[in-house]
């Protein structure tokens, strides 16, 4: 894909349609670091709003049409219907329309090292655990992660032009904009179906990715993804995974304690040495082998690696302790596929079971389509839940015609958890948990939408 010379519109107005978003948000406080002027709007205030105006961003509530006077350049997101007032006026006055993804492939331009984290899963929490090598490690990197990494209070920071560390999203080919010098693909799954159409189709798009990057540029891969084997014929690839067969591996993988592992790094059959992840989950052994290949190919020293990872500080809404009620321990996932919630109800279960309690999941489906083209798979991964509640879906972009509402989901999940409900309103559902939650309880809030406000509410 064509690249955007940035450079070039350093004297135009910008407006982001939907700044509130997580990376929109983002994007637009980099910009305004440049020197540009920007604005924006979006429907809703939010945590991302308020920071935008306290740094002297205009912000305008709703999208109309008069918020682009005098506006240049107009940048947008695939979630943003091209029936919507700004874009359309910004069509019919020929204004300059850039989408997100590539003005964030824009901006990674203008960068030495550009290293771009893709997957199915887990690449918010191995970009935050990258960024936070790469920050302890004294290399000043420039960060776009897609939730507040904690040791910084922000999604983004801008450093030094030497090193730039973003997450990539593969939906709508939207990673293709980023010419990397380090591609990583953590994983290929059913997703995002809507516009893939096929999993092939999914698998395609990241062949693309990873050879995408810049001439003597690496692919970092997993070797165990059954679904990433046609990524690891190419040329300057490294691999990660549990086997000697790849390039670095974790053995005598521990539960150091409830929830927390901890394992040996060998490269290319050296022992390297010991890990204990600060986050819980086995699946973040994963995370943590793509992180430390990473930052071994950009010269930090393991002494560094073990130090940042082992001290880890975490990202907002991936497995966050967020409160108690009752004397059960509340946290909350940002997980909205099945692979994600499978392993968030496993951990979820782990933890109840070791003190003989149950575990209470929330759920808030997030997208129609996303619900219908993969509604068994949805089913399946909640076995194991004691008590099940499913919240009403978040239709990010999308008309109820184009897919399933969540209580279609939740009678298919009847087959698999005992106690299934179906509840509207997020203040029902915390009185329901409220009556339900007894102490030791462990109860997963997971999702990627407005279920936060539900989280939000179990903190002190």
């Amino acid at each position: 894909m064509e690249s955007l010379d940035l450079k070039k519109l350093k004297s135009k107005n910008f407006h982001f349609i939907g700044i509130g978003g997580i990376s929109m948000s983002a994007l637009a406080q980099m910009l305004q670091k440049e020197g540009y002027h920007v604005q924006g709007s979006d429907i809703a205030n939010n945590a991302e709003t308020e920071i935008l105006k306290k740094k002297g961003i205009k912000v305008f509530k709703n999208h109309l049409a008069e918020n682009l006077r005098g506006v240049d350049v107009v940048v947008y997101t695939s979630a943003i219907h091209a029936d919507n007032p700004e874009l359309s006026f910004a069509k019919e006055n020929g204004l300059l329309l850039i989408k997100r993804a590539e003005l964030l492939g824009a901006i990674a331009d203008g960068y030495k090292t550009v290293i771009a984290v893709a997957g199915s899963h887990g690449k918010t929490t191995t970009t935050a655990m990258l960024s936070e090598i790469f920050i302890r490690a004294n290399t000043n990197p420039t960060i776009h992660v897609g939730g507040p990494l904690k040791l910084i209070n922000s999604n983004y920071k801008v450093g030094r032009k030497k090193y730039f560390i973003t997450e990539a999203c593969e939906y709508m080919d939207n990673f293709l904009y980023i010419k990397p010098d380090i591609a990583v693909s953590l994983n290929i799954d059913s997703d995002h179906l809507d516009y893939f159409g096929s999993l092939e189709n999914v698998k395609k798009s990241f062949k693309r990715f990873t050879e995408n990057i810049k001439e003597g540029g690496v692919s970092v891969c997993c070797h165990d993804d059954k679904n990433s084997t046609g990524l690891l014929k190419q040329k300057n690839i490294s691999t990660f995974g549990l086997t000697r067969a790849s390039d670095i591996y974790a053995k005598n993988i521990k539960e150091y304690k409830t929830g927390y592992f901890s394992f040996d790094t060998y490269l290319c059959g050296h022992r390297l040495g010991n890990i204990e992840l600060n986050i819980m989950g086995k699946h973040n052994v994963y995370n943590a082998l793509a992180s430390i290949i990473v930052s071994l190919i950009c010269g930090i020293d393991f002494c560094e690696i073990k130090l940042a990872i082992e001290n880890f500080s975490g990202v907002g809404r991936r497995c966050e302790k967020v409160g108690e009620i009752n004397g059960a321990i509340v946290f909350h996932d940002y997980a909205h596929h099945p692979a994600q919630i499978e392993k968030m109800i496993t951990l979820g279960k782990d933890l109840a079971s070791s003190v003989g309690r149950n575990l209470i999941a929330v759920y808030e489906p997030h997208t129609y389509s996303r619900t219908k083209f993969l509604l068994e798979d949805f089913a399946k991964s909640f076995n194991g839940a004691d008590h099940l509640i499913f919240a009403p879906a978040y239709s990010a972009r999308e008309a109820m015609s184009e897919g399933y509402e969540a209580d279609v989901l939740a009678e298919k999940t009847q087959a698999y958890v005992d106690e299934v409900e179906y509840i509207e309103g997020y203040d029902n559902i915390y009185n329901r948990i409220k009556k339900l939650a007894k102490p030791n309880d462990i109860i997963m809030i997971l999702g990627a939408g407005t279920i936060e406000h539900l989280a939000e509410m179990f903190k002190s």
